[in-house]
């Protein structure tokens, strides 16, 4: 055996053996990866079998073995290409309307030049006038070329065109981790192509078959790919389909905790996060949050609400952290959404505000001021504390309705719940105050002793005194009596204490309105 021969033959079968180890790193990435995975796989098993075939060829002792090797070898030369496309446009996700029939008309013409090829040594209808060279070590396989082949050669080419397109249109439109994995599959597309494409037409070196050695450094250079960086696990090439098209932000980190992809909304968040960056190590992460850097290192799913600067109206985001599995259970990173709920926050807010106040005069409601009475008398009651209790009730209001309209009579409670809200702001404490009834208004005096209090309903009193409100051309004018009450033995829950307030307003009422009465 001559020396190059001894070299071909082992760097072949080195090869060989690197293709396999390739096909079982893909077959096993088929849970997580899918498709994607398959194909690979199927096609670097082709690969192994058409580099295992050459190996056997250059060292065929007779045509009878030569030719039985040639056909061997179409098993793989002919499905390497179409399988290699469908792994591309699955890896991409272009694979959308990818019909079953679709999928064998790509099988069509190679499966034809798989046929054609099994005649060699009958009718020979791939290669006409094929026979063994003599004293040729490493291209002993002759035949003339011919328009079958020629048409294969350009099916295949078409095929590694439209792969190596959809790989380019990744590297130029990726971020950088998922653009390390398109450049892998660009490099590794070119040079077996360039290779088929020489022997094919005859302008291979001393007619010597270069594809199976390009298809042994590809698949080499696809292996590295796969220890390095995981070429299948998580940051697919489909990355502007699946991630910049969405509102969300969407981050994907690595098993090691770092940044492996983000789309454009989430670097609308944080723009100043690297890809491949460790989020732990991340100054704005670190500045922005302590709780979120902790959702986004820890091992386990969690959520929480982020805004980066809550005085300075920033959207308000509902973070999800998961951690990304494979159907067996291994961890192989963790995605992390970023949804805008800023608009739902502001919904239930109004949901909020309209569950606890009234609409009309924009105080508290009735609900509302029996929950934070009865809360404020068991807290006086159980430290000891003062609580009064002003209840206001308007003079005469049915005859402003009957007299102005109920459009007046709004516009009254309105400007009387503005009075209020204000009289009750001045006095500087944890006060509250709202509409107990139609024209009745209740203020909770936390704190406060009888006298203070009488001193609120007082000036409470001749502010509404001087109101004037114009109205269709009417001067309206109101007043109001008020009852004072504070809690003390023998009025002191909620119930003693508005009958209370409610028996002081009744006095104030048979006085001659306008007056404020003390229980």
């Amino acid at each position: 055996m001559s020396s190059a021969r001894l070299i071909a033959t082992a760097l072949l079968f080195s090869f060989c053996i690197t293709i396999t180890f390739l096909c079982v790193l893909a077959w096993r990435k088929r849970a997580s990866s899918g498709a994607s995975a398959i194909y690979l796989a199927l096609s670097g098993l082709c690969a192994a079998i058409y580099n295992f075939g050459y190996a056997m060829e250059i060292n065929a002792v007779s045509q009878a073995s030569l030719f039985f090797w040639i056909r061997f070898q179409h098993i793989g030369i002919q499905f390497i290409v179409p399988f290699w496309l469908l792994f591309s446009l699955f890896i991409t996700a272009k694979n959308r309307g990818l019909r079953p029939w679709l999928i064998g008309l790509v099988f069509l013409v190679p499966t034809a030049g798989f046929i054609a090829a099994q005649t060699l040594g009958g009718l020979n209808l791939l290669h006409p006038n094929a026979h063994m060279a003599a004293g040729v070590a490493l291209s002993p396989f002759v035949y003339d070329r011919t328009w079958p082949l020629y048409t294969i050669t350009l099916v295949q080419s078409a095929y590694l065109a439209v792969s190596l397109g959809l790989f380019i249109r990744a590297l130029i439109r990726g971020v950088p981790f998922p653009r390390s994995q398109a450049t892998i599959y660009v490099v590794g597309s070119i040079a077996p192509w360039i290779s088929s494409l020489l022997y094919n037409f005859g302008f291979s070196p001393n007619n010597i078959d270069l594809s199976p050695f390009a298809l042994g450094l590809s698949i080499s250079l696809f292996v590295a790919g796969f220890l390095k960086i995981g070429i299948l696990d998580i940051s697919p090439l489909a990355r502007d389909l699946i991630f910049e098209g969405m509102q969300d932000g969407v981050m994907v980190m690595d098993v090691q905790g770092r940044l492996a992809d983000m789309n454009r909304a989430m670097r609308s968040v944080f723009p100043g996060i690297d890809i491949k960056e460790p989020l732990a190590e991340a100054r704005m992460l670190n500045t922005a949050s302590p709780e979120l850097l902790h959702l986004f290192t820890c091992p386990d799913s969690g959520e929480m609400e982020y805004q980066s600067e809550p005085k300075g109206g920033s959207p308000i985001f509902h973070v999800t952290a998961t951690p990304l599995k494979n159907r067996s259970g291994k961890v192989l990173g963790k995605l992390v959404n970023f949804h805008d709920v800023s608009d739902l926050k502001e919904l239930q807010r109004k949901f909020e505000f309209l569950a606890s106040h009234d609409v009309l005069t924009g105080l508290y409601n009735r609900r509302y001021l029996n929950e934070v009475l009865a809360k404020e008398i068991e807290k006086a009651n159980r430290e000891q504390g003062a609580l009064s209790l002003i209840m206001l009730d308007l003079d005469h209001f049915k005859q402003v309705n009957d007299l102005y309209g109920h459009e007046a009579g709004d516009k009254v409670l309105g400007a009387v719940g503005a009075i209020c809200a204000h009289q009750v702001g001045r006095a500087g404490r944890r006060y509250t105050v709202g509409r107990f009834g139609g024209e009745e208004i209740l203020m909770i005096l936390p704190g406060a002793p009888l006298v203070e209090a009488y001193e609120v309903a007082e000036k409470t009193r001749k502010s509404l005194e001087g109101l004037r409100l114009r109205h269709e051309g009417f001067d309206i004018r109101i007043t109001a009596s008020f009852g004072v009450a504070g809690l003390k033995s023998g009025c002191d829950n909620l119930k003693d204490l508005l009958i209370a307030a409610d028996r002081a307003l009744y006095r104030a009422k048979a006085s001659g309105r306008n007056a404020t009465v003390l229980h």
